[in-house]
């Protein structure tokens, strides 16, 4: 099988999958391992973390949502394991979502350091594909319950192998990994990332511990499914922070066969669940996120604005039959999050609504979430 190769050109230092918070102000270390996509401990000894998520969820009279989605339920029991000897690190992760134990994370890596300026890793295992930051952050170090929506779909993880390094301000990444939407094809990744302040890129969303410096950071990425004869995704994202501020976008451009494959992958309908169906071949959907510290590391109000841009028709209805359905869909969240320890004990108050003006008004969806969570 001929695996299909794209290039990207970025301009950022990609964001770690997770890190642990410490004190108020960020070590060296934590800045160090920020540049890296997967998270390595050298150590021989075993880290053991995670994190508990409890979210409820209410929808205003009139919005479509089914009962399942709302209430209160715990949607993130996550168990994380680390360790290492010599050069060599490994990570699994485990999550009890929806009453169900599944498996994350699961790779081994080798870390190289030619030099103090260059460093390489490879990995080989179950992982994230190194497309986007939003979809590479663990859930516990998000500013909202929910990823963005490109961040949801490259969240899934799957078996395949990678290398990525840093040089300087300029980091790579390159991976080679099962299919999202056919398995027995290949998914072939390639990002770069620039940090053009040479600070560091933030490993969790937002303006928490920024301690009132100037970052810039930038990222661009390209994804090729071998399942699909114009299957290539390409990704740009900005990330600034300057004092109580934080500013973010996330551009992407999917190619025009992403609507062939109905019925596989996070990009089918789901009738079951009242989704009314995906379109994404040949769109160009945008979030931007603003955040606003009221009080330094304590008080933050974000706000995040996604155009999903499904205007040309080609989808499918609620009944999961392909149709020329235009839904024109935009999400606006405004939340608000009480740090008690940072991301590790947080409190989270915010309401979501999409408007679907193309298809109908009222179809509108409207949600209001609480949500509380707790890393150890």
């Amino acid at each position: 099988m001929t695996l299909s190769w794209t290039c990207a050109l970025l301009l950022t230092l990609p964001l770690a999958s997770e890190l642990p918070s410490g004190s108020e102000q960020l070590s060296p270390e934590e800045l160090a391992r920020s540049l890296s996509l997967m998270s390595g401990d050298d150590s021989a000894s075993v880290a053991v973390d995670g994190f508990l998520r409890a979210t409820r969820l209410d929808a205003t009279g009139g919005s479509p949502v089914a009962n399942s989605e709302l209430g209160t339920r715990i949607d993130h029991a996550r168990l994380r394991l680390r360790g290492g000897i010599k050069d060599f690190s490994w990570r699994v992760d485990v999550d009890a979502l929806d009453s169900q134990l599944s498996l994350q994370d699961a790779y081994i890596s080798h870390d190289s350091a030619f030099d103090e300026s260059l460093d390489a890793k490879v990995t080989l295992g179950s992982f994230r594909a190194p497309f986007l930051s939003s979809s590479l952050l663990d859930g516990d170090r998000l500013l909202f319950p929910a990823r963005t929506r490109n961040g949801v779909f490259y969240s899934v993880r799957s078996p395949g192998v990678s290398a990525e390094g840093t040089q300087g301000d300029l980091g790579w990444a390159a991976a080679i990994q099962d299919g999202v939407l056919d398995p027995s094809e290949h998914m072939a990744t390639l990002r770069f990332t620039y940090d053009f302040t040479g600070l560091g890129a933030m490993p969790w969303e937002g303006a928490l511990r920024s301690d009132f410096k100037s970052r810039f950071w930038g990222a661009v990425a390209v994804s090729n499914e071998d399942s699909l004869g114009s299957g290539i995704a390409r990704a740009l994202e900005l990330h600034y922070i300057s004092g109580r501020y934080s500013l973010s976008c996330e551009w992407l451009g999917y190619g025009g066969d992403y609507d062939e494959e109905e019925g596989v992958g996070p990009w089918s309908p789901d009738p079951g669940n009242f989704i009314w169906g995906e379109r994404r071949g040949g769109t160009h959907p945008v979030t931007l996120t603003g955040t606003y510290m009221f009080i330094p590391d304590l008080v933050e109000l974000a706000v995040r604005w996604e155009d999903f841009d499904d205007t040309r028709g080609a989808g499918f209805t609620n009944t999961g039959d392909p149709a020329d359905v235009d839904y024109d869909r935009k999400n606006f969240y405004m939340g608000l999050n009480y740090y008690v320890d940072g991301h590790d004990m947080k409190f989270h108050l915010g309401q979501l609504k999409e408007s679907r003006d193309g298809f109908d008004d009222s179809d509108d969806i409207s949600w209001w979430g609480v949500g509380m969570s707790l890393s150890f």
